[in-house]
């Protein structure tokens, strides 16, 4: 029973159930024609502290041995519940046919990023000439998602999650020369984030000593306020924050599952593709953006899960993504490619089994690479129904 459970809370870390890349929609919209417009913090590409790289699940376990109880893992988007036993000659890790996981979830995620650029010449080591530029910018986001998901058969499972998102932003810019001059620029938020669908297919039983392999398929909407959605006053700053991509994606990806008793390890490899198009958005006063081409992630995630008892387990994960560089071309006939991002967050997590139906779910996520958010902390609550 402890292996069936162990063998359940990897699986959900396994299935690293999509994320809303804004980053990668629109990291950044910087000119060749020597505006800076990384001022607006919404489009610095530093950090992408917004993204969603925790975005982890659990599921319903059809084990070998009569069906048990599993506490889910860390960052887990389903629960593990006792069902009826399945054919040992069938084991699944996907949600059972006629059974539905409704899962709230809360989340909050925070960037700090510090830079420090002179642009002077350096005479001699105590004298600069020119000017010294600090930035300080930091960024919250508390998001509360409703996610669903329903056994459409044995094999074959489907899933939906409305993201609703406050943030908060704020930047200082302090210019040191022979007058220092500070600014402050503050921009909150609250909406409908992107929102996602998926379906999720077990493909083998794992016999023969062969992993157990899942296949995914995740589409993302724009429904959330994009980067170039947002107010923005005369200088092209933006006023308010976003609250998605801006863009529709679509995110295929195949993960592995390998029980090794009493462990079990995943590796889950992906790739994100957003859909650019035309934007034909005011920028600022003298300039219009007319179309921007977010660019893709490559994702790899890889982890384990181990049962402790028959309430408890914990799991470790660690989650990487590649951003590929994004596009913007102006009404200027300028153009600005954003640098690529390295998104790489380590995950720890723990999941108690509170009922036979309702689980909780506590994951802490820090950020390894200069690109990932700091910390991302996320509690799930879900609860099982059987409908049909």
């Amino acid at each position: 029973m402890k292996y069936a459970r162990a063998l359940a809370a990897v699986t959900g870390l396994a299935l690293l159930a999509g994320a809303s890349h804004a980053a990668a929609a629109a990291d950044s919209e910087s000119s060749d024609d020597g505006t800076d417009r990384l001022a607006d913090p919404m489009l610095r590409p530093k950090r992408a502290w917004w993204m969603d790289t925790t975005a982890l699940r659990v599921i319903p376990v059809q084990a070998q041995a009569p069906a048990a109880v599993a506490p889910p893992p860390p960052n887990s988007e389903l629960a593990i519940f006792d069902q009826p036993a399945a054919d040992a000659s069938r084991p699944g890790v996907l949600t059972r046919k006629g059974v539905i996981v409704i899962e709230p979830t809360l989340e909050y995620q925070h960037t700090n990023l510090n830079s420090f650029v002179a642009g002077g010449v350096a005479i001699l080591d105590t004298v600069l000439i020119g000017n010294i530029q600090a930035t300080q910018a930091s960024h919250d986001a508390y998001t509360y998602t409703l996610g669903m998901r329903v056994g459409l058969t044995d094999r074959l499972e489907g899933e939906a999650r409305l993201p609703i998102m406050y943030r908060t932003d704020s930047v200082t810019n302090t210019l040191v020369s022979t007058n220092t001059t500070q600014s402050t620029q503050d921009t909150h938020n609250t909406g409908v984030g992107d929102i996602e669908g998926a379906l999720h297919y077990q493909v083998n039983d794992g016999e023969g000593a062969w992993p157990i392999f899942v296949t995914n398929l995740r589409v993302k909407s724009d429904s959330g306020i994009g980067p170039f959605d947002v107010s923005r006053n005369a200088l092209g700053v933006p006023t308010e924050g976003a609250t998605g991509s801006g863009f529709w994606g679509i995110e295929p990806s195949v993960t592995l599952i390998a029980p090794s008793d009493p462990a079990v390890f995943f590796v889950n490899f992906g790739y994100l593709y957003n859909i650019g198009g035309n934007i034909n958005k005011v920028y600022d006063a003298n300039t219009n953006i007319n179309s921007a081409r977010p660019g893709g992630a490559y994702r790899f995630g890889m982890g384990m899960g181990v049962a402790l008892n028959e309430k408890t387990s914990f799991s470790l994960g660690y989650q990487h993504d590649f951003i590929e560089a994004t596009k913007v071309v102006f009404s200027n006939s300028t153009d600005y490619k954003s640098p690529t991002l390295s998104v790489g967050t380590m995950n720890f997590g723990v999941n108690w089994q509170i009922y036979d139906r309702m689980a909780l779910n506590v994951n802490v996520g820090i950020g390894v690479t200069a690109d990932a958010p700091d910390v991302h902390l996320m509690a799930r609550l879900p609860v099982s129904l059987t409908v049909f």
